[in-house]
């Protein structure tokens, strides 16, 4: 009955990653059992920072649920934070700025950013900048067997930092409540 999984971008192949998410596990259930999904939630994916010869970087993750998002009362994002999977990696100032943009049908919703990252710092929380219920993010997805949201990362990276020619994979966790 539970199905999710989060897709990553990787420059220029597709990898596909399963992972236990809190959001899914709330949807999953469904209405009849809202009250034992009530509260605070982690989730967590993953992203690849690979510089360009302009110095930007992109990607983006998905989220797929086999139930209809509104089946809860409501979820609102609490925070999402970044954290660098290379332990080589001092902090996170390679990266100038990002963005993490919600995409239904086109349309971009800016969700959180930050820039610049803190000195010294390898887990960095980001600013969040939409606070209003966040499922409308979930669009039906006939193709995967659910509902999908689906997050772009883009940003701009610092040349005068060390940063492996492989990229850096970046760990998300983003923490939400489930009404």
């Amino acid at each position: 009955m539970l199905d999710r999984h989060a897709r990553t971008a990787l420059a220029p192949h597709r990898r596909s990653t399963r992972l236990g998410l809190a959001l899914a596990a709330a949807l999953s259930l469904g209405a009849s059992a809202c009250a034992s999904v009530i509260g605070e939630h982690e989730a967590e994916t993953k992203f690849l920072v690979k510089p360009t010869p302009l110095s930007t970087f992109a990607g983006w993750s998905e989220l797929t649920v086999s139930q209809d998002p509104s089946t809860i009362d409501g979820a609102e994002l609490m925070f999402i934070r970044l954290e660098a999977r290379d332990n080589n990696v001092p902090d996170l100032t390679f990266i100038k700025s990002i963005t993490a943009e919600a995409v239904v049908d086109g349309v971009a919703t800016t969700i959180a950013r930050k820039s610049p990252m803190p000195v010294g710092e390898r887990i960095v929380p980001l600013t969040r900048v939409y606070h209003d219920d966040i499922r409308k993010f979930f669009y039906e997805d006939p193709e995967n067997g659910g509902y999908t949201a689906h997050v772009d990362w883009r940003g701009e990276i610092d040349q005068t930092k060390p940063i492996p020619p492989e990229g850096v994979w970046m760990k998300v966790i983003v923490a939400i409540r489930v009404e």
